[in-house]
């Protein structure tokens, strides 16, 4: 020890980092580098060393343009939450909302402009010359074809890049590849306008999902599934109504999984069960409908139910059913989409959909127009094959693509950029399209920039950036543009020149300084936009020609479904994304393909199987995932995986579904994702990543679920599940010691107990979006493991979601219920006497605790756990550089500084988010107040992000809190009651109506 240490250096380090780093620091280490710690003799205004700041903005990750509120601690973010002030979520968020943060923090993220040299790989540049060099190739390419390829914008960006085209002679042409084109068309068949209206699903007392997957990737999840969990919730009493909820479909996605019953139609005819439907409430008069609307009975006649039973694959008798319950409604609510609007002749399924609202009189009620969603800036399929073809025939000589991957959704687009001689990417990432281009121009994360968008009418949304730029090389593209263009200012001036306008119809009266500033407290301006009146379009009847399928079905009928995390891939570079287990299948980092029992007996396979599917368009291998949730001869196959680049998290995984699908656009100006195909079995087998335990209950009673003629009559303090925990003669002594932990007073509510922390989760708000879990990964620094370790049951969330299918045998309808299961904060914790070294504690307050220095890996208390909720770090995934590392720099920038990042060895669990319990506790400590009940109710991470506030947290000592109240609730029981465990988590019985 004489190289680089003495007294002195010794003393010096101890003053600043403490003993035990300069002793690690100087070992035979060699100098160091000289590092400046600069105290905050003038601290920021906006920054308090260990407090977090927060920061309104937007969420980019898809079109819906969810409000968020970022956590910023010391200059980055590490958590990101709904904004209650949006109207769009309030204040709740998704999955991919949550995952934001591991797009912005992604290791693969271009770091600086690239441009192609001369041995054909992409090098890096500086931004003079890059801009200099677009500059160029955009003023000698006027008049030779310029094409500027965007996704979804609807805000200041979009204007800018339209202002630039048509000054340099060029076009910008959208590209969505779940674009909803037949849902535009549908509404302009049926009403003369192409406007998609605004769906209120929380005024709705009977809802049909025609295959519209709404709480996952269609329009806006959060604030359809928040909406529809108003309507379909259960609140106790004996006139307490509930909106019932029947999903048409040929397969049961994650939004059909919440349905009380499901129409396993024939893919493609929904749109003749709608007509259907509508045909029967017109004939017997069942509704009062628009005096219009009585000219289609005569044509409606030719799809009464006997007539289109067969076409549809449901009996004319359900049909006639479905359409009195529904017209009975009297508040009926019918949406199309999903693959019931993407097959061929889709668009005459929608305004099916639609003419079957407008003749229950719910279009103005509960289908508005004038808040419409302005889905037009998705463009269309035909716009894109239009673009395609002029690549392929070099008429392009310049093509610029922003926030899209056409490359990837489209092997004939992928195939055509080799026909143009420059091409631009300012994607961030090196996704496909990115890696043919000739020069980079990465642009900064969505919450890095200044933007704004319009989910729709009457919400401007504001997106400002909430820290630095994690790479100081990256460049916002509005930016790059203004300068391509030599334009004076910046983006910021633009969108603010922009939201002049704004300010001129919102502001009433206020400057614009005043109103900037107050737009960007709250994340936006939010209006009231009237509704406003359709009648039947003059195209009405033609719909009726067109819902019926259209395509030889060969050997199976191929769905081919947005995977609800990764979508159409976009996702794929999120671990937190690949490791969420599918909200059915539960498969993860892999792409799969359903198949029914019935159809899998026939071919001879079994789950892990690789079939070869082969459209006219192309083939894939799938491993086959086999499931009573699709119907015989549906193989349906989820988008999202299959890159060959973008990033390490994506690139070589699984397959590319879009292969399957014709280039072709179908008469709505979209994509066909509905497709026959031929099977053919490979010989090969794949070990799935799956996170399912068994598919069935087997009896145990983990979800219970009442009927809602049942429930009504339940009554306060009469639990209709009976529970007998402790035998008589202990039962004094049991309570006696479980009561005596929460005696002494600490940080209690109030005088003279602890609080009880507990949580109360409502199984029948509960859909199995999975938004919890990745909230929880992203609070308490969950490690991803990856597919490898999923595979061996070694994943490490805290929080899963557990889905079990009921029914589906002897004619029985099939039914699915999902459940959070989490550490149930056990009274009487089986895990915490068997561990030797006290690592597994109880709190005063009623926590199952867990001190991570002190645990020594036995996993006793794994064994003894009955509820399979602690996780064991058989890895180190912290270790920078490691075979396991979860977080490589700069990923490791999203970590939570109030949580520790454990070690390989130690056992971990959840504490009821325990860092925000005890910030909570402090704050009210210091302010020398009682916690309120409101402030603690949504306080945990998996509570706060729930969107549909399934779970309730709070003090179950206080019988005044909602948690407490819940758990009073005759619908409560507690999982696995019998074993005694005296878990702090009641769950209330799932309510069918």
């Amino acid at each position: 020890m004489t190289d680089g240490m003495n007294r002195r250096r010794f003393l010096k380090i101890l003053g600043v980092t403490g003993g035990g780093a300069a002793a690690l620091s100087g070992c035979g280490i060699g100098p160091e580098p000289t590092q400046k710690l600069i105290p905050y003799l003038v601290a920021p205004d906006d920054q308090i060393p260990g407090v977090a700041t927060w920061y309104a903005t937007t969420c980019r990750e898809c079109a819906a343009s969810c409000g968020l509120r970022a956590r910023v601690r010391e200059g980055r973010v590490v958590k990101l939450e709904g904004n209650p002030d949006s109207p769009i979520n309030r204040g709740r968020l998704c999955a991919r909302g949550q995952a934001g943060l591991q797009g912005l923090y992604n290791p693969d993220r271009f770091t600086s402009p690239q441009v192609r040299g001369a041995g054909g790989r992409l090098e890096e540049t500086t931004w003079e010359k890059a801009i200099q060099l677009l500059s160029q190739r955009v003023a000698d390419a006027r008049g030779k074809g310029i094409a500027f390829v965007t996704g979804q914008e609807t805000g200041a960006f979009a204007s800018l890049v339209d202002e630039w085209m048509r000054a340099v002679g060029g076009r910008r042409v959208a590209f969505e590849p779940f674009a909803l084109e037949a849902l535009r068309e549908g509404n302009r068949l049926a009403f003369g306008t192409s406007a998609v209206p605004h769906y209120d699903f929380a005024a709705a007392k009977y809802i049909i999902s025609f295959g519209a997957d709404f709480m996952e990737t269609w329009l806006s999840p959060v604030e359809f599934q928040n909406a529809f969990t108003r309507a379909h919730a259960f609140a106790a009493g004996a006139d307490s109504t509930m909106a019932k909820y029947v999903y048409v479909g040929p397969r049961l996605s994650l939004t059909g999984l919440s349905a009380d019953e499901w129409i396993a139609a024939r893919a493609g005819a929904e749109g003749l069960l709608a007509f259907s439907m509508a045909q029967v409430i017109l004939s017997r008069r069942l509704a009062p409908s628009p005096p219009d609307a009585a000219r289609l009975r005569a044509e409606l006649d030719g799809f009464a139910p006997p007539r289109v039973e067969a076409l549809v694959g449901v009996d004319a008798k359900t049909i006639e059913r479905l359409a009195r319950e529904f017209a009975a409604s009297g508040a009926g609510l019918a949406v199309a989409g999903g693959m019931a609007a993407q097959y061929g002749g889709s668009r005459g399924g929608v305004a099916a959909v639609q003419l079957l609202n407008y003749v229950v009189g719910a279009v103005g009620k509960t289908v508005r127009f004038g808040p419409d969603v302005p889905q037009e800036a998705a463009g269309s399929y035909r716009d894109l094959v239009t673009l395609r073809e002029q690549m392929a025939a070099g008429k392009v000589a310049v093509l610029l693509v922003h926030g899209t991957n056409p490359a990837h959704a489209d092997a004939a687009f992928a195939q055509a950029l080799g026909k143009v001689p420059f091409k631009v990417s300012f994607s961030s990432d090196p996704d496909e399209t990115a890696s043919a281009a000739d020069l980079v121009l990465p642009d900064l994360h969505p919450l890095e920039q200044w933007s704004d968008s319009r989910p729709r009418a009457g919400v401007f949304a504001l997106q400002q950036p909430v820290m630095s730029p994690v790479f100081p090389g990256t460049m916002h593209s509005g930016d790059v543009i203004l300068r391509a263009a030599g334009r004076q200012g910046t983006f910021k001036d633009y969108l603010q020149s922009a939201w002049r306008d704004v300010h001129r119809r919102q502001s009433g009266g206020k400057s614009f300084e005043d109103f900037w500033s107050a737009a960007l407290q709250r994340g936006g301006v939010y209006a009231d936009v009237p509704t406003r009146a359709v009648r039947l379009g003059p195209d009405a009847y033609r719909a009726m020609s067109e819902a019926a399928p259209d395509w030889d079905e060969g050997d199976a009928t191929a769905v081919v479904f947005p995977h609800p995390a990764l979508h159409d891939g976009r996702g794929a570079n999120k671990p937190w994304l690949q490791e969420l287990p599918d909200p059915v299948s539960k498969i993860t980092w892999h792409g799969w393909a359903e198949v029914h029992p019935e159809t899998a007996g026939k071919w001879g396979v079994v789950s892990g199987d690789v079939v070869l599917l082969k459209s006219v368009a192309g083939e894939v291998r799938a491993p086959v995932w086999i499931t009573p949730s699709v119907l015989p001869r549906v193989v349906a196959v989820p988008t999202g995986q299959g890159h060959v680049a973008y990033g390490r998290y994506a690139a070589g995984r699984s397959f590319n579904a879009f292969d399957l699908l014709p280039g072709t656009p179908n008469l709505a100006g979209g994509r066909t994702f509905v497709v026959a195909v031929k099977v053919t079995k490979t010989g090969e087998h794949v070990f799935l990543a799956t996170t399912e335990g068994n598919a069935r209950e087997h009896g145990h009673g983990i979800v219970n679920v009442l009927p809602l003629a049942q429930a009504r009559q339940l009554t306060p303090g009469k639990h209709v599940f009976e529970e007998e925990e402790t035998p008589g003669y202990a039962r004094n002594a049991e309570e006696g010691w479980a009561d005596a932990q929460h005696e002494k007073a600490s940080l209690g509510n109030y005088a003279g107990t602890h609080p009880r922390w507990a949580m109360a989760i409502d199984l029948s708000r509960c859909t199995g979006c999975s938004a919890c879990v990745t909230a929880c990964c992203a609070e308490n620094n969950l490690a991803t493991v990856g597919e490898e370790l999923v595979r061996r049951h070694r994943e490490m969330s805290w929080m899963r979601i557990e889905r079990y299918f009921t029914g589906g045998e002897d004619g029985e309808p099939l039914h699915a219920v999902t459940t959070p299961m989490l550490c149930q904060q056990c009274g009487n914790a089986p895990c915490e006497p068997v561990c030797p070294v006290f690592a597994a504690y109880h709190t005063p307050d009623g926590l199952n605790g867990q001190v991570y220095n002190r645990c020594i890996g036995t996993r006793y208390c794994s064994n003894n756990c009955p509820y399979k909720v602690r996780y064991f770090n058989w890895f180190n995934f912290a270790e920078p550089g490691g075979e396991w590392e979860a977080w490589p720099e700069p990923l490791h920038l999203l970590l939570n500084p109030d949580v520790t990042v454990r070690e390989k060895g130690v056992m971990e669990k959840c504490t009821f988010c325990v860092q925000r319990i005890r910030g909570k506790q402090n704050e009210a400590r210091l302010a020398d107040r009682r916690l309120d009940d409101a402030e603690l109710q949504f306080l945990p991470a998996c509570a706060q992000g729930c969107p549909s506030e399934a779970i309730v947290f709070g003090d179950l000592n206080d019988p005044r809190s909602r948690v407490r109240q819940l758990s009073d609730n005759p619908r409560g029981y507690h999982v696995l009651a019998g074993l005694n465990t005296r878990p702090g988590i009641a769950y209330l019985a799932k309510v069918t109506a």
